[in-house]
């Protein structure tokens, strides 16, 4: 052999090597961490152009010996799955095989992928019905809702702003089959939803249900004042005052200036015979009131109380 066909030969030495530089192992898996079979892997080298298949086995791995190094471009394609797009840098020259275990790649189901984007819809649309219902538009927010709805009835977001949106139209019969549902579907029990179901539910006459829904309020959220004034109106009207008081005190709590609950404790008190703390709050209630007719029928009960206890 002559010395230049020895040195071109020495010389072709490493360019043969780079085609045995890389043994590339991975996995195909579903969102649920389960194999996928039959998944084409392609890798393209960026610089020459030049192609690598490979497909996963039943167990989803999936296995390249003799990687040329070189930057690559790698593409996952199953029917009903999508396809994910990857970029590989195996850059570095090898004078032996490496191993490289790439990470865990994984593919959603294209019916994964529509519900996601039936998901991503619907939370947009509810946004935009909540803006409308800001806005007191009720009737277009009621029909963005009924739209989101018709794709997926179980939509607890849509459901519970349909029931608020029904609430304001005073459709009660219709916010109570809303909001009924949302406690059925929300694995959490949420104060805001049982509040308008109590309030429907006394505008339909149905004061034990309310009162329930107003109970329910108070357990979830302590400091829920509408919710301990409003039960404590049903039971002053159904004679349970001494319940209807502790309410009413849980009420003061967090409106410790209210006109409205300083009256209904004086008026407690009054039924209980205590008259002087009854005169004591409705002074209150006077003080803290603005409204002329509100006063002068404070001042006249004051008067009559004063009257009674002389």
């Amino acid at each position: 052999m002559t010395l230049a066909a020895l040195a071109a030969l020495v010389l072709a030495a490493p360019a043969l090597a780079q085609y045995r530089e890389y043994y590339i192992r991975g996995k195909v898996l579903d969102t649920q961490k389960q194999p996928i079979a039959g998944v084409q892997i392609r890798l393209l080298d960026v610089s020459t152009s030049r192609s690598f298949d490979v497909k996963s086995d039943k167990q989803g791995a999936f296995k390249l010996a003799g990687l040329p190094h070189g930057v690559y471009q790698v593409s996952f394609e199953k029917e009903g799955y999508q396809t994910r797009k990857d970029e590989w840098k195996f850059e570095q020259q090898q004078e032996t095989m490496a191993r490289v275990d790439v990470p865990d790649t994984i593919l959603a189901s294209q019916s994964q992928i529509q519900e996601a984007q039936r998901f991503e819809e619907a939370k947009s649309g509810v946004k935009e019905a909540t803006e409308k219902l800001r806005k007191k538009d009720v009737d277009g927010a009621i029909t963005i809702l009924k739209g989101i709805l018709a794709n997926n009835p179980r939509d607890p977001s849509a459901l519970y702003f349909l029931g608020l949106a029904y609430a304001e139209k005073r459709m009660c019969r219709e916010a109570i089959d809303a909001l009924t549902q949302v406690t059925e579907l929300s694995p959490t029990p949420v104060a805001g939803v049982y509040f308008p179901l109590a309030v429907c539910h006394r505008q339909l006459g149905d004061l034990p249900k309310a009162l329930e829904a107003y109970d329910k309020t108070l357990q979830l959220d302590p400091a829920h004042a509408d919710s301990a004034y409003n039960s404590g109106l049903i039971l002053f009207e159904t004679n349970r005052v001494d319940e209807a008081l502790v309410r009413f005190q849980q009420a003061l709590t967090s409106r410790p200036s209210d006109p409205e609950v300083l009256e209904m404790i004086a008026r407690c008190y009054l039924n209980q015979g205590k008259f002087e703390a009854a005169v004591d709050h409705l002074e209150k209630a006077k003080a803290a009131s603005t409204d002329p007719a509100k006063i002068a029928l404070l001042e006249e009960l004051i008067r009559q109380v004063r009257a009674q206890v002389r």
